[in-house]
């Protein structure tokens, strides 16, 4: 594939995505102190390579199935996904907002 058609992109540095990863999950624990089991979704650095994005998952504590069979049934979706924009050299919160897959949207 020709180099000029496609805009090149930084390569993650694997330890600070892993201290952006974890500011994230830290901060969706603090903003929302009924969600359960956190965790990393999906991480990049924004398009000018500025900031962090990061996709956190979470179950609402309402939202848990109280046991395996109530969550083999129903079908419902109990995750809720935010994406969440730090400041890649300070690792500062600047949003969280509704997960939106861009492939789709």
């Amino acid at each position: 594939m020709d180099a000029t058609l496609t805009p090149r992109r930084s390569v993650m540095d694997i330890p600070s995505a892993k201290e952006a990863a974890k500011k994230a999950v830290e901060t969706v624990i603090e903003l929302i102190p009924e969600a359960r089991y956190v965790a990393l979704e999906g991480i990049e650095l924004s398009d000018d390579e500025t900031c962090w994005e990061v996709v956190v998952g979470y179950v609402r504590e309402g939202d848990a199935p109280v046991t395996a069979l109530s969550a083999l049934g129903g079908g419902r979706t109990y995750r809720t996904y935010k994406t969440l924009v730090l400041r890649r050299d300070t690792l500062e919160f600047v949003k969280m907002e509704p997960y939106r897959d861009s492939e789709h949207a």
